[in-house]
């Protein structure tokens, strides 16, 4: 069976074939119509000369445009990245939010997006005939039909979780009530002219942690880029304020059965590409000072340059991303070290909330090519197994491979991902003085 995997992420657009793991790539466009027109043509290339099965789409969330009456944007997408509501998201009441949708208050939910139009750009809201994600843009450019995920539907700020339906108060806040129908996931979504049944997979890093095997409680994925995001999945909602206070979300899982709690770090393989530049030093120069890997650095950093979203969200600026050092190399080994701390941190609050086992980890992203990195990784997780999955394209492979599952109803075995081996007594060394000292501290 073959099938393509579409991921529209941040940066870059993807479209992945399996079995055989070929892959097409450019970067994301701005522009809606732009965004369709590049789907369209990756998938193409791919089924030139196969006779595709399935398809299945994954992308970032919070990410949209409105489109008029004849469905043509209004406006470029707007990203979770813009954040044109800061002072609309002082509005609303984050402990009622979060009891409703699941969701931390931030700007960059659509909600507030939405409301920054009604109050800033009302005749543009006038005109918006509907409000669609950008998975709703590929699956549109695929079958003529618009729809969308229950994972990216929760993303909007609008979704009450425990009913799975649109909030009546908060659509009349945001001011906007035209949206796609909402799908169930693990379903077909629409078809292309050629037959092709689509689905529509979900969040690109909940699709990402499904495709590496976190699939039941106990399971934790390490979803590690620019950004960092721990996903939890759980035998159900939570929607305990105090998973809120500690910067933690609570969802749906992509597969619809499960609930899932996410953690963020703004603050990773960004945060040590920036402070590579400022030492003007390389990753091919950072991987080696990574290796050998023995006890942490004596020298403690809390890396938290713009404040910290979760455990204990603060705003406090704890490091400088500029400041001159007479070691680069210790330097670096220290930031590693104590961003490998944080992602323990980040995994035992949310476990330990949801009062879950965890047993073990899977990490993917960019970060997992430098071998150094992720043997710090699997040493600061206390003891647990650690395991890193090497692809340049998770995410899409995962949508191709949950969009074969839904059309052949053949369970989608998971991703080979490779576990790192790790003496017991350096573990041991790792998860004593130096994780206490850092626990302590930053908490």
């Amino acid at each position: 069976m073959i099938a393509l995997g579409v991921d529209i992420g941040t940066t870059n657009l993807k479209v992945c074939r399996v079995p055989d793991g070929s892959v097409r790539s450019v970067r994301t466009p701005d522009d809606a119509e732009a965004l369709q027109h590049a789907v369209r043509r990756l998938v193409a290339e791919l089924s030139e000369g196969q006779r595709v099965d399935a398809i299945g789409i994954t992308a970032m969330a919070e990410t949209g445009v409105p489109l008029d009456r004849e469905l043509r944007p209004l406006t470029k997408l707007i990203t979770w990245r813009d954040q044109p509501g800061v002072e609309q998201a002082r509005q609303l009441d984050p402990v009622e939010l979060y009891a409703r949708t699941g969701l931390r208050l931030s700007a960059k939910l659509p909600v507030v997006t939405w409301r920054w139009l009604r109050e800033t750009q009302p005749a543009l809201l006038a005109r918006t005939r509907l409000w669609v994600g950008v998975p709703d843009l590929a699956l549109a450019a695929l079958t003529g039909s618009y729809a969308m995920h229950l994972t990216h539907a929760q993303r909007l700020g609008v979704l009450d979780l425990q009913s799975r339906q649109w909030d009546q108060e908060l659509l009349e806040y945001g001011g906007l009530d035209r949206l796609p129908a909402v799908v169930e996931p693990m379903t077909v979504a629409g078809t292309t002219p050629a037959g092709v049944p689509v689905v529509l997979c979900g969040h690109d890093h909940l699709v990402g942690a499904w495709a590496a095997g976190v699939r039941e409680p106990g399971q934790v994925a390490d979803s590690l880029g620019t950004a960092e995001a721990i996903i939890t999945p759980s035998s159900g909602l939570v929607l305990s304020d105090v998973l809120r206070q500690q910067g933690i979300s609570m969802s749906w899982y992509v597969d619809g059965r499960h609930g899932c709690a996410v953690s963020g770090n703004g603050a990773a393989g960004g945060l040590v590409e920036q402070r590579l530049a400022s030492l003007d030093r390389d990753y091919t120069w950072l991987n080696a000072e990574l290796e050998p890997v023995g006890v942490p650095s004596d020298q403690f950093i809390a890396p938290y340059p713009q404040g910290r979203q979760a455990p204990a969200p603060s705003d406090e600026s704890t490091y400088d991303v500029t400041r001159p050092v007479s070691d680069p190399a210790e330097e670096m080994r220290a930031l590693v070290d104590a961003l490998s701390f944080h992602a323990r941190w980040m995994a035992e609050e949310q476990t330990r909330l949801l009062g879950i086992d965890w047993q073990d980890t899977v990490a993917f992203g960019g970060p997992v090519r430098l071998g150094g990195w992720m043997t710090r990784k699997a040493l600061a997780s206390g003891g647990r197994s650690f395991a890193v999955l090497e692809s340049s394209a998770t995410a899409a492979q995962g949508a191709a491979s949950m969009a074969a599952e839904v059309v052949s109803g053949v369970p989608a075995e998971p991703l080979q991902a490779r576990r790192i081996e790790v003496r017991p007594q350096d573990a041991e060394t790792w998860d004593g003085a130096f994780w206490h000292r850092f626990h302590k501290v930053v908490s």
